[in-house]
């Protein structure tokens, strides 16, 4: 099997089993247990197609959520 290297740092990519936080017009929906290459020395992700389509189709369906959280919102003054 051929190793991947990170086209950022040239580390070696992992598949990884991640958390992610996935915005979809105007919705933010978290994703628990996805499949991810994700470089070990700089953190740098790589989705497969595949799997952002299974994202953006969660993310469309948010309203069947296993579970929901509140999540406040700040600004900050510059």
């Amino acid at each position: 099997m051929e190793e991947l290297v990170c086209e950022y740092c040239n580390g070696e990519i992992r598949e990884k089993n991640i958390t992610v936080n996935h915005w979809y017009k105007d919705k933010l929906v978290i994703i628990k247990n996805v499949p991810v290459g994700v470089c070990h020395q700089c953190g740098e992700r790589y989705y497969e197609a595949a799997i952002l389509d299974q994202l953006d189709t969660l993310a469309q369906n948010s309203e069947a959520a296993q579970e929901n959280i509140s999540v406040p919102i700040m600004v900050l003054d510059t």
